[in-house]
């Protein structure tokens, strides 16, 4: 289980045509991946932020909150990995493919766009750009299928 999902992270690190099979990763692993992305958010959060409050709780909260909002941000962004592969392909991924793919390709980008958010919140944006080209540029490199001429008889 920890090997496929160390797999699953080693190969969402760089935007690759490789990092199209990660669409057909087991569970466990963009789900051990997307908990170990809140773990660490969370606690980049709490080192930068330092918030008067009662630890345990505020990291149980927070970690919560960037668990539910980094889901969303993966459901929206699979929406639109559905888009670029039904206009490149003619025929959209199944969500239930779409999802693994866009969890791989959103960690790095996310952690980025929150570093930036922190550093230079006028950046944010240029972050999230960041994103959408991390997940577009595999997209682009996946071969399109031949439209199949029909036979003469």
């Amino acid at each position: 289980m920890l090997t496929s999902t160390a797999a699953f992270l080693r190969h969402s690190l760089v935007p690759t045509k490789r990092a199209l099979r990660l669409r057909l990763a087991p569970l466990h692993a963009y789900m051990l991946a997307s908990i170990g992305f809140t773990v660490l958010v969370t606690l980049v959060d709490y080192i930068i932020l330092q918030p008067d409050f009662f630890a345990p709780m505020w990291l149980f909260l927070h970690g919560f909150a960037i668990f539910f909002f980094y889901m969303m941000t993966v459901a929206f962004v699979s929406l639109y990995v559905q888009l670029v592969t039904k206009m490149r392909q003619q025929k959209a991924w199944p969500y239930r493919q779409a999802w693994p793919y866009t969890v791989a390709m959103t960690i790095v980008p996310m952690f980025i766009v929150i570093l930036l958010y922190h550093a230079v919140p006028d950046w944010f944006t240029g972050g999230l750009l960041i994103l959408v080209v991390y997940v577009t540029w595999p997209l682009l490199r996946a071969p399109v299928p031949n439209k199949r001429q029909p036979r003469s008889r």
